[in-house]
């Protein structure tokens, strides 16, 4: 079923995309889009939709005939579970094709930063100043968890019963 079949009171399908989430709103009103009189040729009709969603309002604007999902601002729309389950369906396909390119991403990260250090000197020394002051702070981290050691000793020492 597409916009144009939707009634008010119609439940809608919605896909937010960011985070993933399934929600359903009520189709409160549709507003056809007045035509140019002045257009030589008719444009397709247009509508906005106002879809009650949780308690607000959001506006769906040009709605063209015969969509069945609409993507709009972080969010798919759809008049049918069918047009909603096609739009899930594309989304699933696309997030196992990121998880199957994830080694690839990381390799052209961790070889990309080798390229930059090899050919770009400003980077590297940036690159090696920042190794040498985690290493520093590193130590820095590690020598006060022994001083603390050493000194949580010494109180205990000092503050133990003398026989």
């Amino acid at each position: 079923m597409d916009f144009k079949n939707l009634g008010e009171n119609d439940i809608v399908h919605i896909i937010r995309k960011k985070p993933f989430a399934y929600l359903t709103g009520v189709l409160k009103s549709k507003n056809l889009k007045q035509a140019n009189p002045y257009q030589v040729q008719p444009a397709p009709q247009n509508f906005d939709l106002v879809i009650t969603v949780g308690g607000n309002d959001e506006v769906v604007p040009g709605i063209g005939e015969g969509m069945e999902v609409v993507d709009y601002k972080g969010s798919y729309y759809s008049a049918s579970s069918e047009g909603i389950l096609q739009a899930v369906a594309n989304m699933m396909q696309m997030a196992q094709t990121g998880i199957d390119e994830q080694d690839y991403y990381h390799s052209v990260r961790n070889e990309g930063e080798k390229v930059l250090e090899l050919l770009n000197p400003q980077y590297a020394e940036g690159k090696r100043q920042a190794r040498i002051i985690k290493d520093l702070q590193d130590r820095t981290d590690a020598q006060d968890k022994k001083l603390d050691q050493i000194l949580s000793r010494l109180d205990e020492f000092f503050d133990a019963p003398k026989k």
